[in-house]
């Protein structure tokens, strides 16, 4: 009986080394580059992560048992519970290799420690291969994932890289309880070659400043604005000089700022375009020649016929923290041109070298290059970009509009 208990024993043991997963002894672990001496990287955060894998798709083997002898095929369902805080993940790997997160992975308070930043990464996880054995005490085994990583600037409203990376992470033993699990150890693995790729280096390390992307489309000499308008304006009457800018298959929105028919918005809502379709708040068309752009402080300059509108008073200075503010554009769809939203001004940020007024006035696309106004009628900023936050919480930024008027050389009249 003992002799063929043991014999029973025997034939469990070698069944089970042909079938627990082998390890690979050749798999290399990425390791990323020292950065340069001196090096300033840029802030970045992993703000959006999705699979694009089915439910019922298979992604592996899954061994289980006292000795791991029984298996059956892993599906997308079965293990997507394992890929938990990987924006944790993200962070960690992002500061141990001397780059700089834009959330303190180890921060109690996330909100708080959140810095203002112009990129952006989001991950895509396209394949699983996996094959892991999960014993009494232990997880052993490896896995392999397939990641997309597309790096955006919210100052340019583009994808400025989109990189692959194929890694794979494996262990002898991971005990119940480890830090990672290897769904994690595996997407860690692929951060690391994320960090590594010359492409990703480039723009991270890049100093941006406020001549880089200068694309001017006209002479640098001072242009003088003529407004004949004096005094607080009425929202009403606000709206009547903001107009809707169609560019292409886009749209956006600018601001009347000179009798003689000068209007501002942001470079990216002309697109790269000379000339552009203006429509005002009663519905009339007219077409505008792009005069001036500057594709670093994201701010153009168009010339069309205003038809005998006003334009709108200006207002350098920056008002403080707390102070009422309104934004009028056009969310969405031309249909809802002159659209007013209210908010209050919440700071004033540098991100990337450039000053942003912080508010929470509800805006969103199309509503890009109008004006952000003071309670008395006169533009202090435009619409520019917004930040990812949580489900109900506002986060948008303006270009003040005296480093607009700067950048294009307009000098107020007076």
């Amino acid at each position: 009986m003992r002799c063929l208990v043991g014999v029973i024993l025997a034939l469990a043991l070698v069944g089970a080394s042909h079938a627990q997963p082998k390890l690979d002894p050749n798999l290399q672990t990425v390791a990323v580059p020292l950065l340069p001496a001196g090096a300033a990287p840029r802030p970045v955060g992993l703000t959006r992560l999705k699979a694009t894998l089915r439910d019922n798709q298979s992604v592996g083997t899954y061994w289980w048992g006292a000795i791991c002898i029984q298996s059956q095929n892993l599906t997308w369902s079965n293990v997507q519970d394992t890929f938990a805080n990987l924006k944790d993940v993200f962070g960690e790997e992002l500061r141990s290799a001397g780059f700089k997160p834009d959330v303190d992975p180890g921060s109690l308070f996330a909100d708080a420690d959140k810095v203002s930043t112009d990129l952006e990464i989001g991950a895509v996880l396209k394949g699983v291969d996996a094959s892991y054995c999960e014993s009494l005490l232990n997880i052993s085994g490896k896995m392999k994932l397939d990641m997309e990583w597309q790096l955006y600037s919210n100052l340019r409203r583009e994808v400025l890289a989109t990189i692959e990376t194929h890694e794979a992470a494996q262990a002898k033993t991971i005990a119940r309880g480890a830090p990672r699990s290897l769904a994690q150890m595996a997407f860690a693995a692929n951060v690391r070659a994320l960090l590594s790729d010359a492409r990703f280096r480039d723009v991270v390390l890049a100093a941006e400043s406020a001549t880089q992307g200068l694309n001017t489309t006209g002479p640098r000499a001072p242009i003088t604005l003529i407004n004949s308008r004096k005094g607080p304006t009425s929202l009403a009457d606000a709206t009547g000089s903001v107009v809707t800018i169609f560019a292409g298959a886009g749209f956006g929105s600018g601001a009347l700022i000179s009798a003689d028919g000068l209007i501002i918005t942001n470079h990216h809502v002309i697109a790269g375009l000379k000339t552009v379709k203006v429509r005002w708040s009663d519905g009339f068309e007219t077409f505008g020649e792009v005069l001036r752009s500057d594709k670093g402080r994201d701010v153009a300059l168009i010339r069309t016929d205003p038809h005998g509108r006003l334009p709108l008073v200006l207002r350098r200075d920056i008002p403080q923290a707390g102070a009422t503010a309104f934004a009028i554009g056009t969310p969405l769809d031309p249909k809802l041109k002159s659209t007013v939203t209210r908010g209050i001004v919440s700071a004033v940020r540098i991100v990337d070298g450039f000053n942003f007024i912080q508010g929470d006035v509800p805006v969103t696309h199309g509503n890009s290059g109008g004006p952000l106004l003071d309670e008395r009628g006169a533009v202090v900023g435009l619409t520019n970009w917004g930040m990812s936050a949580d489900a109900g919480s506002t986060l948008n930024f303006f270009i003040p509009i005296g480093d607009a008027l700067d950048f294009l050389g307009l000098k107020p009249a007076g």
